[in-house]
């Protein structure tokens, strides 16, 4: 009996449906904020603005071992280049950028601004679980993107 019931309260809180089973964001929603994520970054940092340049716009599977979800759900990532901006200045876009974030309900998950090859900023939104990065490759160009959390296609579980 004792067996049965921490195995409920494992799996489903005891007939509450566990996180992953809760109604999310639709794909279309979560591609919509995604960009609202990268375009807020972009507009409070980058002056002038750069061009955006579409790098990569991606659906994928999600596997996240860590709330016992389905595999049906997924994630959406966006990234663009940040086109037309001097390199040397990069030090300070990634400064600019770790102010912004930290100040506007980002908590950092990975900070890696000073490596001197491959700068680069991980953060994830406090409230909606949005992951943002801003990269530099070895040529020093930048790259911002943004990924959801896992999701369900349709905005709830099938």
């Amino acid at each position: 009996m004792l067996g049965a019931a921490i195995l409920c309260s494992l799996l489903t809180a005891c007939g509450q449906p566990v996180a992953s089973e809760k109604k999310t964001l639709n794909q279309q929603q979560a591609d919509q904020r995604a960009e609202e994520h990268i375009q807020r970054a972009v507009a409070a940092v980058f002056t002038p603005p750069p061009r955006l340049e579409r790098q990569l716009f991606l659906t994928f599977q999600c596997k996240d071992p860590s709330d016992l979800g389905s595999e049906e759900r997924i994630q959406v990532t966006r990234r663009y280049w940040l086109r037309d901006l001097p390199k040397e200045r990069n030090r300070e876009y990634f400064d600019k950028i770790h102010e912004y974030w930290t100040h506007n309900g980002y908590h950092v998950l990975e900070d890696d601004r000073a490596d001197p090859n491959n700068p680069a900023l991980f953060v994830e939104h406090n409230d909606d679980g949005f992951r943002m990065s801003l990269q530099a490759n070895f040529q020093g160009d930048l790259t911002i993107g943004a990924t959801s959390p896992c999701i369900w296609p349709n905005g709830e579980p099938t």
